[in-house]
């Protein structure tokens, strides 16, 4: 089954080697292991996106380094980018995060990071499948990598993948990997609860008050087991069925999306969507106060969130707010809609909601 998902993965990220292993994060913590990148260097990422890249970098020995992103499509601002690696010559890396599938300009980056030296790891966690005109996505990067994780495009709630052209980087990530420990449903079922409640509790917490933000560098460290572990292999015939099924799943979620687009095109603000195919984790939009739109729409029993927080609040403590403008602009008003596991009865009901709040407001 191994030779079958791996033949999958390298047609879907144009790379010669794939290795499955347990889950997206610990494929970025293993690519930044093996990387061979001088300890204590900085590694580049967005401001606004997922934490976990920033714990995975944080526990390889890296300090992250936080991009402001673009106000159209939410992914990493080249020129922001641009900017710090010119002022800081100790910038080693860059992840790539292609924000809920929605591409970012991966072509730019590349260039950016040949131009400066740096090794780049194409974060694909949320991306699986998709395009662009220059190629596939994971396909640029030194290194891409899947999630197969829950909320992804490839959705079995454990499994990803690291995908490189290089064979000596693949031999290193294998011998970081056999340092993993073995995957253990118990440990991982009971850390799970106490990640859940400690990470909404202090996600919530910051929103009220920002300046508690800064606990989540004490946080990462009790959860570093429930991230960091190999594959289990029981898992393997569902990720084999979930690639089988991939293109009719695919063509669901798309037909999804394009509903909700054309349904509040009209009316809010749609994201720039930079792919051939919208095939989407999540449909992100701007609205006023979106966690008050999001507890709306989940008191109708409707899965909503406003996910991501600003990291630069997260992980440092001194920084300079003029360089993440766009990333304060949009910080309150970035709300996600399900693009999966929802009925049409369900997103009617979310349409509905979206209609009355913006008439409400104006």
């Amino acid at each position: 089954m191994y030779k079958e998902i791996n033949k999958q993965i390298k047609h879907y990220s144009q790379k010669e080697y794939s290795f499955i292993m347990g889950n997206g994060t610990s494929a970025i913590y293993l690519a930044l292991k093996a990387s061979g990148l001088p300890k204590g260097s900085k590694i580049a990422v967005p401001n606004i996106s997922c934490p976990d890249p920033v714990y995975a970098l944080i526990w390889a020995g890296y300090k992250p380094i936080f991009i402001d992103i673009n106000i159209d499509d939410y992914n990493m601002n080249i020129k922001s980018l641009e900017n710090f690696l010119q002022k800081d010559k100790d910038i080693k890396a860059i992840i790539a995060i292609h924000l809920f599938g929605n591409a970012c300009d991966i072509v730019a980056i590349q260039k950016l990071s040949k131009e400066y030296n740096c090794f780049l790891l194409e974060d694909c966690a949320q991306a699986f499948g998709n395009k662009i005109d220059e190629g596939k996505l994971g396909s640029f990067g030194d290194v891409s990598i899947f999630s197969f994780g829950n909320g992804k495009i490839i959705e079995v709630g454990h499994g990803g993948s690291i995908q490189t052209n290089k064979k000596e980087l693949l031999k290193n990530i294998k011998l970081e990997y056999e340092r993993l420990p073995k995957y253990d449903e118990k440990k991982i079922s009971s850390l799970s609860k106490k990640h859940r409640t400690i990470y909404y509790k202090l996600y919530y917490l910051g929103i009220k008050y920002p300046k508690l933000n800064i606990l989540n560098l004490v946080y990462i460290y009790f959860f570093k087991d429930y991230y960091l572990y190999k594959l289990d292999e029981s898992f393997l015939k569902e990720i084999k069925q979930k690639f089988e099924s991939f293109v009719s799943d695919k063509n669901r979620r798309v037909k999804l999306i394009n509903s909700y687009i054309k349904s509040l095109k009209e009316i809010i603000e749609i994201p720039k969507l930079n792919n051939k195919e919208n095939i989407l984790s999540r449909l992100t939009i701007q609205i006023e106060n979106a966690e008050v739109v999001s507890k709306i729409i989940r008191d109708d029993h409707i899965p909503s969130n406003t996910m991501y927080p600003m990291l630069v609040d997260r992980f440092q403590i001194f920084f300079d707010k003029n360089k993440y403008n766009n990333s304060y602009k949009l910080k309150d008003s970035m709300l996600n809609l399900w693009t999966n596991d929802i009925n049409n009865k369900q997103i009617n009901q979310t349409i509905d909601i979206l209609k009355s709040r913006i008439l409400d407001v104006k």
